[in-house]
């Protein structure tokens, strides 16, 4: 259970809308990231009181397992966000910040202004995040990875924990890079040593009409354009569009092999002729007989297959 707080005074008076905040819910909710649901989400000032007493009735008596905060990370004399929380958590999770710190700088320098905070207080989570829509979705894919099993960790999972520890420990360091952070419910991690593999599939097994059913759902019918060809580079044709003339203007052999009279069924054939590409054929095949032929080059008469 996430919960979702932006931090602006402008978006609290309505003077501006939650972008960034709605953003998250949908990223959220989609379970790309993270196996997610978001059960609360609310736009405050920036009024660090009000922010204190918001993070501390999400943690104590909402009991949210996530809390993910946007806006009033910077240096502006209103941006008081990261003290906020620093007054409210027990714990703080100097890993999760400095790795979207880390990763924010490679994007843009202006990453070394951000005064975000990520810490627990009880067992919750709470990760400070920019308060713009692409900043904020950027550092919350940084930190996504790591959330699950933090999650796990603080709700005492001890059963999850344990299997991915002992896939780290199996598989060695890489194996926390590897193992995907949506937090799935399959309880076996797919990628894991042979032997350790599970001896049954861990996915439900579903119907072709059910498996059809969930594409169908997720497909959208694309409309079309018409438009010059010149432009049309890196389109996808809404019809088949066929030549006027057939090119080549010849039946060609798509492979290299024989050409053959197929009425003649099974049996030796005698070789007659070597026809390679850009060639003519230099005689007729008979029954009985067959060419050498490569790819492109024509298909001499009467033969019917290659």
């Amino acid at each position: 259970r996430t919960g979702i707080l932006t931090v602006s005074d402008r978006c609290s008076q309505g003077q501006a809308e939650d972008t960034s905040g709605r953003n998250l819910e949908e990223i959220v909710n989609s379970k790309k990231l993270i196996n997610g649901l978001v059960a609360i989400r609310q736009c405050v000032p920036d009024d660090a009181e009000l922010i204190k007493r918001t993070l501390v009735s999400w943690s104590d008596v909402e009991k949210l397992d996530l809390i993910l905060t946007t806006g009033g990370t910077g240096f502006s004399a209103r941006d008081v966000t990261p003290e906020a929380t620093r007054a409210v958590i027990m714990k703080e999770a100097p890993g999760i910040t400095i790795a979207i710190i880390q990763k924010s700088l490679s994007v843009t320098p202006m990453a070394m202004l951000s005064r975000l905070v990520c810490g627990i207080r009880s067992q919750t989570l709470i990760i400070n995040l920019p308060g713009s829509r692409k900043g904020a979705q950027e550092c919350f894919e940084f930190a996504s990875p790591a959330i699950p099993h933090a999650v796990d960790q603080l709700q005492e999972r001890k059963a999850k924990t344990d299997k991915l520890h002992g896939l780290i420990s199996q598989s060695g360091p890489s194996a926390s890079a590897k193992f995907h952070g949506c937090q799935c419910t399959v309880e076996e991690p797919p990628n894991t040593t042979v032997a350790s593999r599970p001896r049954h599939s861990p996915y439900p097994l579903i119907s072709v009409a059910e498996a059809q059913a969930i594409v169908t759902d997720l497909c959208t019918e694309l409309d079309t354009e018409l438009v010059p060809f010149q432009v049309a580079g890196g389109r996808i044709l809404a019809e088949d569009v066929y030549a006027s003339d057939a090119l080549p203007p010849f039946p060609a052999s798509i492979k290299d092999g024989y050409a053959v009279i197929a009425s003649d069924g099974d049996g030796p054939r005698q070789v007659v002729d070597a026809i390679p590409a850009g060639s003519n054929p230099a005689q007729q095949v008979k029954p009985g007989q067959c060419a050498r032929i490569s790819t492109g080059a024509p298909v001499p008469e009467p033969c019917d297959a290659v």
